[in-house]
Order: C-alpha cells, then structure tokens, then sequence
C-alpha cells in the first residue's frame, strides 16, 4: 500500500505548519500585542494620562490660587482668573511640553508663541464662564470649578494638535 504524501512547501517551517493560515499572515503575532508594530510613536503614548497627571497638579495649585482670589473679594473676576492663568501658563509650558508631549525645541519662538495664545483664550473663556455663570446665579466659585473639565478637554486638543504638535 502507498501513502500519497503531499509535498512540503518550499520555505515554511516546522512552526509555520502549526498556526492557522491567518496567523500565518500575521506573522504568528496578533497586531494589536505587538508594541513594536504600533502605529503610534513612543512619545504619543500615555499622552492623555501624562496630560491628566500633569494637569492635575497644575490644575491644584492654579485652581487654589483662584479659589482664594475668588472667595476673598481681593480683585474682580477678570484679574483673578488673569492671575491664575499666569501662575498656570507658567508651570503648564514646561510640564506639557516637556513631560506631557515631550516636545523638542520649546525655547523656540513657535511654540511659545502659541502656547500664550492658547493659555490667553483659556483665560478668556474662564473669566466668561464664571461671569455667565454668576449671570445665571451660580456661585462663582462653583461656576469656576465646573469649567475645569470643558477647558481641559480644550487645552489638551490644542495643545496637542496646534501647540507642540511635530
């Protein structure tokens, strides 16, 4: 009796023989575990929590100073927000471009530029959300607290996108 053998291809291992064909495409790797086949650069990810982790800090001590300015009636609404935005313009270029985004060239005039574009309307809007806000009867410590988030979501698309993109 014969066995009719059907030939080996040329080329396949021993260890190509036991995956399924798909896996064979892929190279015995699923895509998505890989991190050498990433799409995304090494600096892009854990941009969102590095973004959360920094902000928070900045957030902190931007938003004390704000509340403390905003509670005692020391200045009208318009310089405090101006003045915890200066203390957060300060702290946030370094943290967001260096840790956040890790941007090169940020003694550049581009990006320096930009950023104080961005962090004057993010001033801006604070300092009209809490007055409309106020408008609407809202405390304006609370109305301050509630934008926190909507100019987060704000600050980290422009940022990302406008401000230290490469």
């Amino acid at each position: 009796m014969t066995v009719n053998r059907q030939p080996e291809p040329t080329g396949s291992t021993e260890s190509d023989q036991q995956l399924a064909p798909s896996a064979m495409v892929q190279e015995g790797i699923f895509l998505g575990s890989d991190p050498t086949k990433r799409k995304e650069p090494e600096r892009r990810r854990g941009q969102k929590r590095r973004f959360g982790a920094a902000g928070l800090l900045n957030v902190l001590v931007t938003n004390a100073v704000l509340q403390f300015l905003l509670a005692s009636n020391l200045v009208t609404v318009v310089m405090a927000t101006l003045i915890s935005q200066v203390i957060n313009t300060g702290l946030g270029y370094a943290i967001y471009g260096k840790l956040v985004f890790r941007a090169k060239g940020l003694r550049h005039h581009r990006p320096m530029f930009r950023y104080l574009l961005l962090m004057t309307a993010m001033w801006l809007l604070n300092a009209a959300g809490i007055e409309t806000g106020e408008g609407f009867g809202i405390q304006k410590n609370l109305a301050a607290a509630a934008l926190i988030p909507c100019l987060a979501v704000i600050s980290f698309c422009a940022q990302k996108h406008w401000v230290f993109k490469q």
